[in-house]
């Protein structure tokens, strides 16, 4: 039975190739952007974890800040919820680090008079306290301290990029949501069609005395056939455009402390089997009007 299935299956898909590579292509549409999605919240999870274990919060002192006054705002810095480690940065080593950072430009300094430059603190943060509203309370504790005139850590680009990301979260669902239901809908209207195009075949062969199995089992097969080919064009498309697009992304770029990832091949083969469901749900609300299940 299931090799008669199979003939028959891809016997339609032959007799019906437009119908059924729109609904191939339909498929394949959904599986990439469903993946490109999920490459992206998986790479912006990471990225965000990856920038979240680099913060350091700068302490700038204030100039009034003698050496004693700076001993004891450490140890109170110290004892903080949070805090793993805490450096002390003279305004001196800071001024060298910045001439060094420029390069070339380094003359541009030559003008000034005096170093502008404030002594700081350049705090590590426990691996355990890495939410951000964690941070901004820790942030907010250590400029309250006396001798503390700003603390500074990146505190916009971060809510700035988790805003971003919760969007694109939000929008993928509504497009994986509309994607689905299209992909049903255009499957189950080619099966709809095919049955339509034989309907006249599928009535003679019921009145000879085939039963139900017989009928529909060739449009199951080629449904799952569709959803397969589909999830597979589909991860094939995603995969080529991230060979196009990540190297342009080198390794000194501001993307240097985090590997850009593919999806896993668990993932990928999970994608490629749901799409093989969707083809074989779509095909039995199909055939519900036509045959009896």
């Amino acid at each position: 039975m299931l090799i008669f299935a199979a003939r028959r299956a891809i016997t339609d898909i032959v007799n019906n190739k437009f119908l059924h590579m729109v609904s191939i292509a339909t498929i394949a549409l959904s599986v990439f952007i469903v993946s490109a999605f999920s490459l992206f919240f998986n790479n912006a999870t990471d990225f965000l974890d990856a920038w979240q274990k680099g913060i350091r919060i700068i302490t700038y002192l204030d100039d009034t800040a003698a050496e004693s006054h700076q001993a004891d705002l450490k140890q109170r810095i110290e004892s903080l919820d949070g805090v793993a480690a805490i450096a002390f940065i003279s305004k001196d080593d800071a001024y060298r680090d910045l001439q060094q950072k420029i390069g070339q430009q380094s003359s541009l300094l030559e003008s000034l008079d005096k170093n502008p430059l404030p002594d700081s603190f350049e705090i590590t943060l426990a691996d355990s306290f890495r939410n951000l509203e964690d941070i901004e309370k820790l942030a907010q504790t250590i400029a309250q301290l006396p001798y503390v005139d700003d603390v500074e850590y990146a505190q916009k680009w971060l809510y700035r990029f988790s805003g971003i990301y919760n969007l694109f979260k939000v929008t993928g669902l509504v497009l994986v949501s509309i994607f689905f239901m299209a992909t049903l809908l255009i499957i189950a209207n080619t099966i709809r069609l095919i049955m339509y195009s034989r309907r006249e075949e599928i009535e003679i062969i019921r009145i000879i005395g085939a039963d139900e199995e017989f009928i529909k089992y060739p449009l199951f097969f080629a449904a799952v056939a569709q959803g397969f080919l589909g999830g597979i064009a589909g991860i094939l498309m995603l995969y080529l455009a991230f060979a196009l697009t990540i190297p342009n992304f080198a390794p000194e770029t501001i993307f240097a402390f985090f590997e850009i990832r593919f999806i896993t091949i668990r993932f990928a083969l999970t994608i490629v089997l749901c799409s093989m469901i969707i083809g074989w749900v779509g095909c039995y609300f199909s055939i519900r009007k036509f045959l009896k299940l």
